[in-house]
């Protein structure tokens, strides 16, 4: 999990992390065979070599989840809070530890009671430090309903995200942090962010730094140079853009993956929104993922698409010196159960959705997740020993 959290949104001061793996520190010797060489040192890495990034689609809390978080907390397995997640959460939590890096995006503002759904969503602070307590790192908070609450709901879920220790990028409180690129610092590899909503659902932004938007392949190409002149070691974009309810991206969606691809900015992008799946590609030799789908949700409008999401985990390796890039790309797809709504991979019947929908769900998404050829390219299982 990530160590340090520097850039835009600090959510934490660098001075008071520990990093998260131990640093090893030569140890003197009398023993000319313990002792490293000159050779040996020049030789030896001068930090990691991987990293993994986990990405998933959109966290977006209908009343149904609250109802049901809010009888889960209650139970006698509950947290005794108002609201308890853990459940809708508990079929995401190993493969959110079998990352070094987890982010989500969160969809909607937290708010104060009484919450409200669409079309302008407030939800309870819970979620993050459910979130938290599974290993996520961070959120991207860059989408339509960033503004549903005002100033006041982007300046407390900043809040509630930095007190809960995640990281965030896509919103901010001032033009100063707006600025500043957004970099999370894990294990010594410095993992760049650059975000942005296609909208904001016709609402107003307080002042134009507040929220990420626009999506203008050059602007995020400007701003994806900038963060690695920052220092990122790995640079990837997460856009909030795309039709709902498709199955493929529009061809305004495609151009956009495929110019950030080509300007050779990105080591990877993924995009989240439509409430769907949608495609893998390897363009130009860069992985861009059009659409997670949602991570958790309960809409009302009845489609099965909005049931489904994929999880995906890309690891970078540096071959050479300062020269990162994706060596692995591993996806897992998911239903939400009917209700109590939890989140259940479907690449092996366990019970948690019925093992008929669960197959015609796998073959659902494997369809539309290859539609331009991800699997011969590379695109691999994620599945957990």
């Amino acid at each position: 999990m990530a160590a340090l959290l520097i850039g835009g949104c600090s959510a934490i001061p660098s001075s008071n992390q520990e990093p998260a793996t131990p640093q090893s520190s030569v140890q003197s010797s009398s023993d000319p065979a313990s002792s490293p060489t000159a050779e040996d040192s020049s030789a030896a890495p001068s930090g990691p070599e991987e990293l993994s990034l986990m990405v998933t689609g959109d966290v977006l809390l209908h009343p149904q989840l609250l109802d049901e978080a809010e009888k889960a907390a209650g139970a006698q397995s509950g947290n005794g809070e108002d609201y308890d997640f853990s459940p809708l959460l508990a079929g995401l939590a190993p493969y959110v530890q079998d990352a070094d890096v987890a982010l989500c995006n969160l969809e909607t503002p937290i708010g104060i009671p009484p919450y409200s759904g669409y079309p302008r969503f407030t939800v309870p602070e819970q979620i993050l430090t459910d979130l938290e307590a599974i290993g996520y790192d961070g959120c991207t908070t860059a989408t339509n309903h960033t503004v549903d609450a005002g100033t006041a709901g982007v300046e407390r879920t900043l809040d509630a995200l930095e007190s809960n220790g995640l990281f965030a990028t896509g919103s901010y409180r001032n033009e100063k942090d707006s600025e500043k690129p957004s970099i999370l610092e894990t294990n010594g590899v410095k993992l760049g962010v650059v975000t942005s909503t296609y909208s904001l659902n016709g609402l107003p932004k307080a002042a134009h730094w507040q929220v990420d938007t626009g999506v203008d392949a050059q602007e995020l190409i400007t701003r994806g140079k900038e963060t690695r002149k920052s220092g990122a070691d790995i640079v990837v974009a997460a856009v909030h853009d795309g039709a709902e309810y498709t199955t493929e991206p529009t061809a305004s969606q495609r151009k956009l993956g495929q110019a950030l691809a080509e300007s050779g900015v990105f080591d990877f992008i993924y995009m989240h929104h439509t409430h769907s799946v949608l495609p893998i590609e390897k363009h130009d030799g860069t992985w861009i993922v059009y659409g997670l789908g949602n991570s958790v949700a309960k809409h009302a409008t009845p489609t099965i698409l909005n049931r489904e999401g994929i999880s995906v985990k890309a690891t970078f390796t540096q071959d050479e010196p300062g020269e990162w890039e994706v060596s692995n790309l591993r996806w897992v797809p998911h239903q939400l159960s009917n209700g109590p709504v939890a989140w259940c991979q479907v690449f092996n019947a366990d019970g948690c959705v019925p093992e008929a929908d669960g197959q015609a769900s796998l073959k659902r998404s494997e369809a539309t997740v290859n539609a331009y050829g991800a699997l011969e390219d590379g695109l691999q299982a994620w599945t957990l020993d």
